[in-house]
């Protein structure tokens, strides 16, 4: 089942207010107001949903929004079912909009989704630049990576409501993923298709700069002193660096290609023991890719053992694969992995072996999610 994933503007009270005036007063007193307020304007939200929902309840009119008349058109054109997932702006208006759209397309058998705690996306506003460029454009942007879980195949983007400053994010997102574009102009009958582009990516500028893509992700306090250090960098990559009061971080472009890249490969540290045995055993090396894509499940299966001294081992589970690992910066060290659980118990009771990273000599390496081939970085 494809998933469709939909920006949510304010067409439905725009298109509401051409032909009845009763909510004018309450949609003014809410409509720039930051969704953190909602509490305190249930009045107005009960009264704006109450009246727009009667108003609808014989028929609901295509042009009721551009939100339900791209979307009825697309699941037309397609001609199978979708799952919906709708993106609201961090404002009362849109959270409004995309609770009342969820209720109308859910009476149409529509699968719908949208939790206001996930999907109305923190700083998406217009009123402030920054917030908008450094935080709002980047959460909406992880947003959709943890609603594909970075596969994007079957995703696609209805991008004819929202603010029409995030069309050229979301454009760069669905080309560089191979993922279709659909919208519908307000005024017009016309599904417009835009379909993925032969788009290649060169990831050499990943390969070579992972620690400071990682540090940016972070945040970095001091950009002026950071920059002198890491010329190079800024010069090669310097459209995915967002700076404001000597702060900087990704940029919501450097956070679509850091993620096409991240969807595609896992990069982390690794000694040659650890990388000739991942390169022997392919079920092995699947249970690294897992390990290193998915945190939740990294973090739940990961204990502290060791007869005097704990290393941080993840235990794969009912198999004999283990991963004996640390973090630093942002960045996974495995020093040591196991595919035969008698040789873990012996390195666990080995007081020889030591869980400090300097002890052992560390190369960077990506390993292909698909092709499981590793790849030395440096």
């Amino acid at each position: 089942m494809k998933k469709l994933i939909t920006t949510v503007g304010t067409s439905l009270f725009d298109n509401y207010r051409k032909e009845k005036k009763d909510i004018e007063g309450y949609y003014e007193s809410i409509k720039e107001v930051s969704f953190k307020d909602c509490d305190e304007y249930t009045n107005c939200i009960e009264r704006i949903k109450k009246s727009i929902t009667n108003y609808y309840s014989k028929r609901l009119p295509d042009d009721a929004s551009a939100e339900i008349k791209s979307m009825r058109k697309i699941k037309r054109y397609l001609k199978e079912d979708i799952e919906v997932y709708l993106l609201a702006t961090d404002t009362i208006a849109s959270f409004v909009a995309a609770s009342t759209i969820k209720e109308f397309l859910e009476k149409e058998n529509f699968k719908v989704y949208f939790n206001p705690q996930n999907d109305v996306i923190k700083g998406l506003q217009v009123k402030d630049k920054q917030i908008f460029l450094n935080q709002g454009l980047p959460n909406l942007v992880r947003r959709i990576e943890n609603i594909t879980g970075g596969y994007y195949q079957g995703a696609i983007f209805n991008i004819s409501g929202g603010y029409k400053a995030v069309i050229p994010y979301l454009t760069l997102m669905a080309q560089i993923n191979g993922c279709e574009m659909y919208y519908v102009f307000e005024d017009t009958e016309e599904l417009i298709e835009i379909p993925p582009g032969p788009i290649t990516l060169k990831n050499e500028v990943f390969d070579l700069f992972n620690r400071e893509f990682m540090e940016l992700k972070a945040g970095i306090d001091n950009y002026a002193k950071w920059e002198e250090n890491h010329y190079e960098f800024v010069k090669a990559a310097r459209a995915c660096i967002e700076v404001y009061d000597n702060m900087a971080v990704l940029s919501p472009i450097g956070e679509i290609l850091l993620g096409n890249y991240t969807n595609r490969f896992c990069v982390f540290f690794a000694t040659d023991e650890v990388i000739e045995k991942i390169r022997r055993n392919e079920t092995l090396a699947r249970v690294v890719v897992k390990f290193l894509s998915v945190e939740s499940i990294r973090r739940s299966k990961t204990q502290f053992k060791g007869t005097k001294i704990k290393h941080k081992v993840y235990d794969d589970g009912d198999n004999d694969y283990r991963i004996v690992y640390d973090e630093k910066d942002n960045q996974i060290y495995i020093y040591a992995i196991f595919d035969y659980e008698p040789d873990e118990v012996k390195f666990l009771k080995d007081p020889e072996q030591s869980n400090k990273l300097e002890k052992y000599r560390f190369k960077l390496y990506k390993i292909d999610k698909q092709s499981l081939n590793c790849e030395l970085l440096n």
